[in-house]
């Protein structure tokens, strides 16, 4: 008899030991699961405010090209006007300065040649020299 109650005992203390080791883990995992939605909710924000950042980024890249190419647009105007008034002057070295600019932006060849009015040839050689020159 003392050995059936002896095994009473055991059983009703592992009982015990088990059922209180099973509301800590269930403690400990609702304590993660509020932890992995925190981190969630903080992750999903981050990544809301990279895009607008990158978005804005982009938006301001952009504008920053579109103002480069009104300067030089703006400038080509005013040396063809001077052109139209002084029919026999020599080119400005400032079209190889433009022409630099527009292959930094990114320009064809073609157009670059088409709007300066200035050869292929020459615009390879132009593109080779300020390549050099960094």
């Amino acid at each position: 008899m003392d050995q059936n109650l002896t095994l009473t005992a055991i059983t009703l203390t592992l009982t015990v030991f088990l059922f209180w080791r099973s509301i800590l883990l269930r403690k400990k995992t609702t304590v993660q699961e509020k932890l992995i939605c925190d981190q969630t909710e903080t992750l999903a924000e981050l990544k809301s405010k990279l895009e607008n950042h990158l978005q804005t980024e982009d938006r301001e890249e952009q504008f920053t090209k579109s103002l480069q190419q009104a300067e030089v647009t703006t400038e080509l105007q005013k040396t063809r006007s001077s052109f139209v008034h002084q029919p026999n002057a020599k080119r400005p070295p400032e079209r190889y300065g433009y022409a630099r600019s527009m292959l930094q932006s990114g320009m064809a060849n073609e157009d670059i040649s088409a709007a300066l009015g200035i050869s292929g040839c020459e615009l390879a050689q132009l593109h080779s020299l300020s390549s050099l020159r960094k």
